[in-house]
């Protein structure tokens, strides 16, 4: 974005950004660039914060009233607080199954499949719930069934089914395992009786706790044991995070 902001003011028109990675930006030296000290994908902050958010986009506006760049402001706060604990309830809304560390049995990969489907069947209602309430969803290429019949099919060596906008078994993947964790997000978000978890205690909870973050680790195996390099590609770097691997 940093860098499409130098095109547009060439042509006259005026731009402000929010950046994420500061590095990033003093490298690119966009014209006006507000820095946000949050996780990356939330350049506004925690969801169901609109007052909050608001005052993150004002500051990225307020950029324009400033001389030309390039401007590097941070932004002033940080994330709300939450209530201390918060997320501790996410236990018991995983399977409460202990996996090997390894899965090269296969009476140990049929267990965590199907653990996976009851997973994802028990946090359907939540998400459903949810996606109602809001209108919106950020899962965007497969819808949970899908992503997981995906995944554990791949995982199976069956024949994968691709949607026609996705043109490799790689990037199908990677799509998935981006919906599938943001099913998961959205499903804790809807329950009424848990108070929203930081992203610390919902990535602890996903990559510790669930089957799915299993599914998500074996496949990461398969794919770096392949001859194809953009499966080496996909589970080196965008399946696991590298401080879950």
């Amino acid at each position: 974005m940093g860098a499409l902001a130098h095109y547009l003011e060439a042509e006259g028109v005026p731009t402000t950004q929010i950046s994420l990675i500061r590095e990033h930006t003093e490298t690119i030296k966009p014209p006006r660039a507000l820095w946000v000290p949050f996780e990356l994908g939330r350049p506004l902050g925690l969801p169901d914060e609109p007052a909050f958010q608001r005052r993150v986009l004002l500051a990225a506006l307020d950029l324009f009233d400033l001389p030309d760049g390039p401007v590097l402001v941070d932004f002033p706060e940080d994330i709300p607080e939450q209530a201390a604990g918060a997320g501790d309830s996410l236990d018991h809304m995983a399977c409460p199954v202990n996996f090997p560390s390894s899965f090269k049995e296969k009476s140990d990969i049929e267990r965590l499949l199907s653990a996976f489907r009851s997973e994802v069947a028990e946090l359907r209602s939540w998400y459903d719930l949810g996606l109602d309430k809001r209108g919106y969803s950020s899962v965007a290429y497969f819808k949970p069934d899908a992503a997981g019949k995906l995944l554990s099919d791949f995982i199976l060596g069956e024949p994968l089914e691709l949607p026609s906008d996705i043109s490799s078994p790689a990037a199908a993947l990677r799509f998935a395992a981006q919906d599938l964790k943001a099913f998961y997000f959205e499903s804790v978000m809807s329950r009424p009786d848990l108070t929203l978890p930081t992203d610390e205690a919902f990535n602890h909870w996903f990559w510790q706790k669930t089957a799915a973050s299993n599914v998500l680790r074996l496949i990461k195996e398969t794919c770096l044991a392949s001859d194809d390099e953009q499966l080496r590609m996909t589970g080196g770097m965008l399946l696991v995070p590298l401080d879950q691997a």
